[in-house]
């Protein structure tokens, strides 16, 4: 090689060693500087970040057979949805309140509907009477909400930036949403700043599909002076009709219209909080007052408090699925605040109560499942068919009040001694926490196991079809 062309190839090389090496810091500095955009001044963000402790969820070693004598159930993992419908966040530990688990499903996306005015029964005239409401959204017909992310970040004292008249700390915290947005851009100055905004994701997640990100946050308890510019309406949950907080100011419009476009949605959207003064009460197959001490309620949950669920449960339904569009079933489909390892598929279908460090848990009923499921909650994507089917055919029929109606998983009520009256009793539950189960229900279909009752198993599909609630 002459000396010109070798010289020329070591200024190459220097060149895109000097241009790759500028590259990273610059990626390096746009990391840094979102980190310092995310955090929020005198909070700190709670739950995993990095890593999740069902990473190992599809192993053999959770499928449930095989178990040795010795091995005690425990609880795997413990997730929350802050937002109904939207992202989970993953703890380590968390309180458990009258509601659940703390900060889970208090916000709910609604849409506006038009219906008509329920007739009396027996009216026979013509309807023409109208009106507007308030209606909750889930997965079930918008599951992009699937992926719209949420943070928690509470107040740190031991934070250089705490002040008790800080803007977040004064609301008990946050809850930080965020969704991928990509406007569409042209060339001109507006358009290449979009270009560059785009660029600048990419490089700084790294990620050749990473798109900008728009943020917005919620109070978790705002204030008075905060709470003074929302309204107290009425919004629909299933059958329910609660007074909630419309707290859709907290979202800058263009923000809302972004986040409508996002998500596929054509009617206005609202967002509610949970009124802590206005729960809706559990009956049913909850435990009464004189049982638990207190009237169960929940915030925006479907029907019960708590959910449970045995990762074993997941993988046998997994084997049954043909057609799955991924290898495995991931068990966050389905939801669940509390999973469970070391016990055999299905086992927890006969729990009726449990305890776990100091705790003690009424299991209610099964979880009937609807076609949520299908959504796979890291793309987003809903299968037109699965598991859903394949629940049908393997887990309708196993509980006689669901009928044809799937099952899997449990609903639970907190026992929490000394709660009549009170607003909130704490009591910390874990991942690693050993589950000791204290009673079980008779075995649908078959003798009942050693020590349980003969009462049969009562399930939550009263709950949704009939709802008359004592």
């Amino acid at each position: 090689m002459d000396s010109s062309l070798q010289g020329g190839v070591i200024a190459l090389i220097t060149i895109l060693a000097t241009s790759i090496a500028s590259l990273l810091a610059f990626s390096n500095q746009l990391r840094k500087d979102q980190e310092s955009e995310s955090t929020i001044p005198g909070c700190r963000r709670i739950g995993l970040i990095g890593r999740s402790n069902m990473s190992d969820q599809y192993s053999p070693k959770h499928n449930g057979e095989n178990l040795d004598s010795s091995a005690a159930c425990k609880i795997k993992a413990l997730f929350i949805y802050p937002v109904k419908s939207c992202k989970p966040v993953e703890l380590e530990d968390s309180d458990v309140i009258l509601t659940g688990l703390r900060y889970d499903r208090q916000f709910c996306f609604t849409q506006l509907k038009t219906e008509q005015v329920e007739k009396e029964e027996g009216d026979l005239s013509v309807n023409s009477e109208w009106v507007h409401n308030w209606k909750f959204i889930t997965q079930r017909n918008v599951p992009r909400l699937s992926q719209v992310d949420t943070q928690i970040w509470i107040p740190d004292p031991s934070s250089p930036t705490y002040s008790p008249k800080a803007e977040w700390v004064k609301s008990q915290g946050c809850v930080v949403c965020s969704f991928a947005f990509t406007p569409e851009w042209s060339w001109n100055m507006s358009g290449l700043r979009t270009a560059f905004s785009i660029f600048k994701a990419k490089l700084a997640q790294r990620d050749i599909k990473a798109e900008p990100r728009i943020t917005f946050k919620l109070p978790i308890a705002p204030d008075e002076e905060r709470s003074s510019k929302y309204t107290r309406e009425v919004m629909k949950i299933w059958k329910d009709s609660p007074t909630a907080i419309n707290i859709t100011s907290e979202i800058p419009p263009e923000t809302l219209a972004k986040l409508k476009y996002f998500l596929g949605v054509s009617n206005p959207i609202a967002l509610f909080k949970a009124d802590p003064l206005n729960h809706r009460k559990v009956f049913r197959n909850a435990p009464r007052i004189e049982e638990a001490g207190y009237q169960p309620g929940v915030g925006f949950a479907d029907a019960y408090p708590l959910s449970i669920m045995g990762v074993a449960s997941v993988q046998k339904v997994s084997k049954t699925i043909t057609n799955l569009p991924t290898p495995h079933l991931n068990a966050l489909r389905f939801r669940a605040n509390i999973y469970l390892t070391n016990t055999p598929p299905f086992a927890e279908d006969d729990w009726k109560q449990i305890r776990s460090r100091n705790l003690s848990y009424h299991v209610s009923c099964r979880t009937t499942r609807c076609d949520l499921p299908n959504v796979d909650p890291v793309t987003g994507i809903k299968d037109r068919a699965e598991p859903y089917k394949t629940l049908k055919q393997t887990r309708g029929f196993v509980d006689k009040g669901a009928g044809a109606h799937p099952v899997l998983g449990m609903q639970m009520v907190p026992l929490l001694e000394d709660a009549a009256g009170k607003g909130e009793i704490r009591v910390d539950t874990k991942t690693g926490s050993t589950i000791f189960v204290y009673t079980r229900y008779m075995a649908i279909g078959g003798s009942p196991r050693p020590g349980t009752t003969q009462q049969p198993h009562r399930h939550p599909t009263q709950y949704f079809q009939q709802h008359n609630r004592q």
